[in-house]
């Protein structure tokens, strides 16, 4: 049997500028992730719209960041005399968008500008559904014996930038930062594993994978076998969407209930394998 799907809500541009931004930030936490039909690919209104759900969040890498809009970091596999153009391959892991920030009530979007042929989607699995799950699976005779009596609601796990899973898996992908960018982020910060959002008042398994790097009391070894082993199963298990871009589309994300990721995509010098979008991150808070 394969993964379960959910949907996402869908609404047309003139639907979303009809609603309150109350009542937007509100569908979002439910659907988890909203899908924008929209031919617009212009910088100024996207960046209108993600204003009304919050106050913008600055990405670190500055240098990717637009210049007349500091809020709006660059994605793209374009290079240019061998320098990336913006964000190549960040996001080509399971994450969770600013976990590694102690004020995580964020959405995170996308404007999407230009589609290549193959590799313009990106993933989301429901942490909601898939804590349900991971409640259940914990209760059953096939659960693992270093996850059996683990009390979930209990767990605080310590997140700083980067990636976990380059300590399995040497050839994952990483974000990599220089010193300044580096200095400029909080060395470590705690958020509990399962969390209420304040919005839908959902609970679910935020930010397992990535950043999450240790689990208060514990060693970092069991730690780490105890986050792999729920982030496995939620991919294995848990439903999950994935979004196939057209020019024009904005996708807007809770971060507190899913986790995402992006395609491993090639260099591209300009043509049909080019990919580029916007991104912009507000909380919602």
């Amino acid at each position: 049997m394969g993964v379960r799907m959910f949907q996402p809500l869908r609404l047309d541009i003139g639907d979303v500028l009809g609603q309150s931004a109350a009542a937007l930030k509100q569908a979002i936490a439910q659907a988890k992730v909203l899908v924008i039909a929209n031919q617009d690919v212009s910088v100024a209104p996207y960046v209108q719209l993600m204003r009304r759900l919050g106050s913008p969040v600055h990405h670190v890498l500055a240098k990717y960041c637009l210049e007349d809009y500091r809020e709006v970091l660059t994605v793209t596999n374009l290079h240019r005399n061998g320098q990336a153009l913006g964000v190549h391959e960040g996001g080509g892991y399971w994450h969770t968008d600013m976990s590694y920030k102690s004020a995580n009530t964020v959405f995170t979007s996308l404007l999407s500008v230009q589609v290549p042929d193959q590799h313009g989607e990106t993933q989301f699995i429901d942490c909601v559904a898939g804590l349900h799950q991971v409640r259940q699976w914990l209760e059953s005779p096939g659960c693992p014996q270093h996850l059996k009596g683990l009390d979930l609601e209990n767990l605080r796990v310590h997140h700083r930038f980067g990636n976990r899973d380059t300590l399995r898996n040497a050839a994952a992908a990483v974000q990599q930062l220089n010193p300044q960018e580096a200095g400029a982020l909080e060395n470590t910060v705690v958020h509990p594993l399962v969390l209420k959002h304040p919005l839908s008042c959902a609970t679910s398994l935020y930010a397992p994978a990535a950043t999450a790097m240790q689990i208060e009391g514990v060693t970092p070894a069991l730690s780490h076998r105890i986050l792999d082993s729920l982030v496995d199963f939620l991919v294995q298990q848990a439903p999950r969407y994935r979004h196939a871009y057209r020019p024009g589309d904005i996708v807007i994300w809770d971060n507190l209930s899913t986790l995402h990721k992006g395609p491993p995509i090639p260099k591209s010098e300009g043509g049909a394998d080019a990919r580029l979008l916007y991104r912009m991150n507000v909380d919602f808070q």
